[in-house]
């Protein structure tokens, strides 16, 4: 567990970053810190691993005092994933995997054993192990950066805004896939962002800050979303906080109507191919044999907003459920998908209650020595990072900023 109590952070000049902070981090679970710029949400994090000193109150880990242990032998035991990765540009993948292992005295064999496992845990290719980072896409470093963070096997990973600088497209396969993770490892990670969409879809708890790192709302994102804890928490989270609220229950409690069963909606019929797989919908109303195009959802995986936005996509207002290989295995209108949704508190219950929509089948390192990187690691040579750490001699890092 992380413990924040009475933390707080003022800098020479006067600037309060953080004043008087008191925070529990639960083992094993994903903490969520969430705020406007200066708030400071990156202070905090960086006070666990003292890239930030405070200068009042204190930061526990496991009941220890963080102040009491040196700081590169804490840094090498806490996993750090930042923007853009921030990876050693003159080693290999497998070589900036395995830089903690080897700072720790790994021999060389068994830390690139380590990274290889590592490759694979996130998702990459075996041949990636052999290239620069500068011949990676922006998602594939920011892979190497998390397998770089958990190759000493850390109990703590610290996050800060660590997918803000790729496309939707691509944060969003990295948000699953530390999901996905987590659900395995069970690491207590500690995760800074200012995108509420990414908070709520990954933290166990929220917490929101205002000025000064003071909590405005701590609360798991369905009471987040729900129950701000006041107009300023509210307008925070927007006007469309009821929608990001569809992300967070599961699809399964949408009632479908199965393929089996005859299937049709109004004018409307599902043409599926010879192995299920839906290539449109007819509009047989209209009279004419031209596909438009089909809206499917994973009713295991997916939540009510995919249900649902795959509803007010398709032309006859349903969605398709699919199954793993992409077979049509029923479907739901969005009058079905909304009567998924119960009352706040409620689990969610499957009704029986199914539309008339129907469905058609149809045929058919060796590095340099001496380079650091930008996330506070020191390499083997020892020297002081770019942003503020402290190097194995113990030179104190620079100011932090406040984010």
């Amino acid at each position: 567990m992380i413990r924040f109590e009475g933390a707080g952070k003022r800098h020479p000049d006067g600037t309060i970053a953080v004043e008087g902070l008191d925070l529990e981090v639960p083992t094993g679970r994903i903490t969520v810190l969430v705020g406007p710029s200066g708030c400071g949400k990156t202070t905090l994090l960086r006070m666990v691993n003292r890239m930030v000193e405070p200068t009042s109150g204190r930061v526990l880990l496991d009941d220890t005092d963080v102040a009491k242990l040196e700081p590169a032998k804490l840094r090498r035991g806490i996993g750090y994933v930042i923007q853009q990765a921030g990876l050693f540009p003159h080693r290999k993948v497998i070589d900036n995997i395995a830089t903690v292992p080897y700072l720790l005295g790994w021999d060389r064999k068994k830390a690139r054993a380590r990274a290889a496992e590592l490759l694979e845990l996130v998702g990459l290719a075996p041949e990636t192990a052999k290239r620069y980072p500068f011949q990676l896409s922006g998602g594939q470093q920011q892979r190497v950066g998390v397998a770089r963070a958990l190759a000493a096997d850390p109990p703590v990973l610290l996050m800060d805004e660590p997918f803000s600088a790729v496309d939707p497209v691509v944060r969003a396969g990295l948000q699953e896939e530390l999901l996905r993770l987590q659900s395995e490892l069970h690491k207590t990670v500690l995760f800074v962002t200012h995108d509420i969409e990414e908070a709520v879809r990954l933290g166990d708890q929220v917490v929101v800050l205002r000025e000064h790192g003071r909590i405005a709302q701590l609360a798991d994102p369905h009471t987040l979303l729900t129950s701000p804890a006041d107009d300023g928490v509210a307008a925070f989270l927007g006007r469309d906080r009821g929608l990001r609220g569809l992300g967070l229950r599961p699809a399964k409690a949408v009632a479908l109507r199965l393929v089996g069963d005859g299937l049709r909606y109004g004018g409307w019929e599902l043409a599926l191919d010879d192995e299920r797989r839906p290539i449109g919908w007819i509009d047989r109303g209209a009279g004419t044999a031209e596909l438009q195009p089909s809206a499917g959802y994973h009713p295991d995986t997916d939540t009510l907003r995919a249900a649902l936005d795959a509803a007010v996509l398709s032309p006859a207002g349903v969605a398709v459920a699919l199954d793993a290989d992409g077979r049509a295995i029923g479907t739901a209108s969005r009058e079905a998908v909304l009567a998924a949704l119960t009352p706040v508190g409620l689990a969610p219950v499957r009704t029986d209650k199914t539309d008339t929509v129907g469905v058609t089948n149809t045929v058919d390192v060796t590095d340099s020595a001496g380079v650091t990187d930008s996330a506070g690691l020191t390499d083997t040579v020892g020297r002081t990072d770019t942003v503020g750490g402290t190097d194995e001699t113990g030179a104190a890092d620079g100011a932090d900023g406040g984010r």
